[in-house]
């Protein structure tokens, strides 16, 4: 089955996604019928374990919205079971240097060229496809994304490029800023010029490289989209909660000053 992702990345237009932090898998059923490119599911900052990541797959899957997982750390046991349940791309966080990239990708990859263990369920459709056409080479359908979120990483880029199987790259603006001694900072000329290069190497390299972005503040989202990004993720399905519960809230309360209680 061709990777939808893969095929909305080489489309060439700018895919628009966000993140899914809460464990309830309803939350990707709808943002799915919402109609964003992609879903990123975050398994490192937030409360979603394997059990409900695995649920949301599911739900995403039913909207028919490809996936993208982080998973918590460049960590063989984490990496091997989320590319058991087959999502459209696994993004792996923190990369510093060309020796940790080798070491996430050789994960994803099954001997000769890499060191994955044997084990697919979900993304063999638990047994009804063809699990030798998949080790053959089916597997390598979904993306494999390193996310680069230091200064160092930056330096190294155009030799991690060069890793067979590196799909492309996502920008961590925040953890970034704080490589350079200003966390949370991006803002800064210094952080936006190693962005700037950043998305200049990887395109060099023929990458694709996007970014992430919490906010959902027009503003903000500016600076970013006049980067020459090829996909971004803003915003959380927490802050559409909290953004929406204020808006009615707001409402709300200007509703009951103006008439009253009758």
């Amino acid at each position: 089955m061709a990777n939808l992702f893969r095929e909305k990345l080489n489309s060439g237009r700018r895919l628009l996604g966000t993140h899914v932090n809460l464990t309830d898998y309803h939350i990707c059923e709808m943002m799915g019928a919402v109609g964003f490119d992609y879903l990123w599911i975050d398994m490192e900052h937030c409360s979603i374990n394997f059990n409900s990541m695995e649920m949301h797959l599911i739900a995403a899957k039913a909207a028919g919205t490809p996936t993208l997982v982080r998973v918590p750390w460049n960590d063989i046991p984490d990496i091997k079971r989320v590319l058991e349940t087959g999502p459209d791309a696994i993004l792996i966080p923190m990369i510093d240097n060309v020796e940790e990239a080798r070491r996430a990708i050789d994960t994803c990859i099954y001997p000769p060229e890499g060191k994955r263990g044997y084990g697919p369920s979900r993304a063999i459709c638990y047994g009804i496809d063809d699990a030798h056409e998949y080790v053959r080479g089916r597997y390598k359908e979904m993306l494999r994304f390193l996310q680069i979120e230091s200064k160092n990483a930056i330096m190294e880029l155009e030799e991690i490029a060069r890793i067979p199987y590196v799909d492309g790259f996502i920008l961590g603006p925040n953890d970034l800023s704080g490589s350079v001694g200003i966390p949370c900072e991006w803002w800064t000329e210094e952080v936006d010029r190693l962005i700037d290069l950043a998305i200049e190497k990887a395109h060099r390299c023929g990458k694709p490289i996007g970014l992430s972005a919490a906010s959902t503040d027009p503003e903000i989202l500016t600076h970013w989209f006049q980067k020459d990004v090829d996909f971004i993720s803003a915003g959380t399905d927490i802050g559409c909660i909290v953004q929406g519960s204020r808006e009615n809230l707001t409402v709300m309360r200007r509703l009951a000053a103006e008439y009253g209680k009758h």
